[in-house]
């Protein structure tokens, strides 16, 4: 399996193992050399203590270090000390079995054995264990350390081959630039790093995508935007041009729409702009009356309306059109929808907008008697710069600024065909929108 988790157990147990048996071999040879010390040791002084026993005690400057920890002594049936390792300092005589006892200002063990009517005792000066505990405890310490400098080494090891994928993947990273986001190869990562890699791609997929929609965003704004400007410069070279009254007043017109027409395109480039999700969470919410701004635009376009002999009317149901959000950008839904309205309408037609609500929503539905939009066209028309009919003025942004206002107050918005022919379009909005998730 290609997984770090396997190859960080195989590792650390490897190592275990191949530690364990060097440090058992290291410690079983070290043990049996101090075995071996003490058990010759212990000969040694069974051979002083059988020379003592015919009188004849060595220098106690010739004593081994180790014997002169060591005191023995013999009593007969009588309590008679028949011997002493040490007839210069006798023990005092202790019970039989182990005792425990202060002599000569330090602490000694003494075992007694009778057999037979003879008594023996065997003390050993309690400092004497100390100091052999600490000789054979300090011959321990070689083979322990060596577990440690191998175990930590492998485990160094180890660790630098695990986390080696991390800083693959850092390369790999590194490498992209805007002009290439291609995925992360994930046959090279192991299986806990196929999660981050899998997410990595997903962003890498979704950067690309946006990166590609903005430069084409940016040449069809070039494209849109280029129209209005060659005409505008052919209408004002006319007007330069044309000596007559009437014709320079045709082209100054002529100009005059040319510059809206740019101007409208520049103003919702500036909407698109304004109302993107990463700048939409730092605008202020308050709570907005839907009926009232419905009313106040349908005032303000009511002159395109009436240039085109368009009854454009109000219809307000009962109860309150109050939700909470943003004023000027619910402005804008709602003044794009009564535009293009009017912008598909023919002349002479007929423009209605209601404003329905309950409990939970407030919805503003705008219906036209104008060509309306085949079921088929009705996702492609929310995309930026699509227009169904390119000899109708417009910049075709008005309904994908629309849709992402709607999208950012938790509301839809709903094309579908009108009653009498034309086109309804319908935003239904909660009261009280979420702002905690931007939307996608």
């Amino acid at each position: 399996m290609n997984s770090i988790l396997t190859r960080l157990l195989a590792w650390q147990i490897g190592t275990l193992i191949i530690t364990a048996a060097f440090v058992a071999a290291l410690t079983y040879q070290l043990t049996w050399t101090q075995f071996s010390r003490d058990r010759d040791l212990s000969l040694e002084k069974m051979a002083w203590a059988v020379i003592g026993q015919h009188g004849r005690f060595p220098p106690p400057s010739q004593e081994p270090e180790y014997y002169q920890s060591i005191v023995s002594q013999v009593w007969n049936a009588q309590g008679e000390l028949i011997f002493a390792s040490r007839p210069q300092e006798l023990m005092p005589r202790q019970k039989p079995g182990l005792s425990t006892f202060i002599w000569q200002d330090e602490e000694w063990h003494a075992m007694v054995v009778s057999d037979g009517g003879i008594t023996v005792q065997i003390g050993n000066q309690a400092n004497a264990r100390l100091l052999w505990f600490r000789e054979f405890g300090s011959a321990l310490i070689v083979p322990f350390t060596v577990l440690v400098i191998i175990m930590g080494s492998f485990i160094a090891i180890a660790a630098t081959q695990a986390f080696q994928p991390l800083r693959r993947l850092r390369q790999e990273i590194q490498q992209r630039t805007p002009e290439y986001l291609s995925p992360l190869p994930r046959d090279q990562y192991p299986d806990e790093m196929l999660v981050m890699v899998d997410a990595l791609n997903d962003m890498l997929t979704r950067l690309d995508q946006a990166l590609l929609a903005r430069q084409r965003f940016i040449a069809d704004a070039a494209h849109e935007l280029r129209t209005p400007l060659a005409a505008i410069r052919l209408h004002a070279d006319a007007a330069h041009d044309n000596t007559g009254q009437g014709g320079r007043d045709e082209a100054l017109g002529n100009l005059r729409r040319g510059v809206e027409r740019a101007s409208h395109l520049v103003n919702q480039l500036l909407h698109l702009a304004r109302f993107d999700p990463q700048f939409a969470a730092s605008r202020p919410w308050n709570r907005v009356d839907l009926g009232e701004l419905a009313k106040s635009e349908i005032i303000a376009l009511d002159p395109l309306a009436a240039d085109k002999r368009i009854d454009l009317g109000l219809n307000l149901g009962s109860g309150d059109h109050k939700v909470n959000g943003d004023g000027e950008a619910l402005r804008i839904a709602v003044s794009n929808l009564i535009d293009n309205a009017i912008r598909y309408s023919p002349a002479g037609g007929c423009i209605d907008v209601s404003i329905d609500s309950d409990d939970e929503t407030v919805a503003v539905t705008v219906v036209d008697n104008g060509p309306g939009i085949p079921p088929e066209q009705r996702e492609r028309v929310f995309a930026a710069f699509c227009r169904l009919d390119s000899s109708i003025p417009g910049s075709g942004l008005g309904l994908a600024i629309t849709q992402e206002i709607v999208h950012q107050h938790r509301g839809r918005i709903i094309l579908d065909d009108a009653p009498g022919g034309g086109l309804s379009a319908r935003i239904q909005l909660p009261r009280n929108p979420s702002r905690n998730i931007l939307p996608s």
